[in-house]
Formats: C-alpha cells, sequence, structure tokens
C-alpha cells in the first residue's frame, strides 16, 4: 500500500522531491551480451520459447500463423 509522504504543511512545497525512486533516471541497464547493439533473437527463437509457446497455446494461435503475419510484414 503506499503512502501520501505529504502532509498539509507541506503542500506549498514540492512533496515529489521525498518519495523514493526505484529506477533512477540514466541508471545503465544490464543486458545480456547476445542482445547488444542491435541483435535481437530470432523469430525461431522467440517461438521456440516455453513460455511464449503456453501464451501462444492457451490464446490459440499458432507458430504457423505468426509466420504468416511476420511474412506479411516489410523489413
Amino acid at each position: 500500500m503506499n503512502t501520501n509522504v505529504c502532509t498539509p504543511t507541506d503542500l506549498p512545497n514540492d512533496c515529489r522531491a521525498k518519495s523514493v525512486t526505484r529506477f533512477p533516471l540514466g541508471a545503465k541497464v544490464r543486458r545480456a551480451p547476445q542482445y547488444l547493439g542491435n541483435d535481437e533473437p530470432s523469430l525461431d527463437d522467440l517461438l521456440g520459447d516455453e513460455v511464449l509457446k503456453r501464451l501462444m497455446d492457451r490464446d490459440g494461435v499458432a507458430a504457423e500463423q505468426v509466420r504468416q503475419l511476420a511474412g506479411h510484414i516489410p523489413n
């Protein structure tokens, strides 16, 4: 549960300065080395992922449908 850090006596001031930022702006994000730069996983890698397979099964989407759809998208 979030609590408000402002009290009625704080209202004229900017009370946002007291809040804690979990993800500070400008912080560097650590990425897996295989995806540094512009490298992205291939469609086969994505469709081979177990979690994605389960989501697609739940939604009634076949891998071949995704491949056909991707074939219509210009590079």
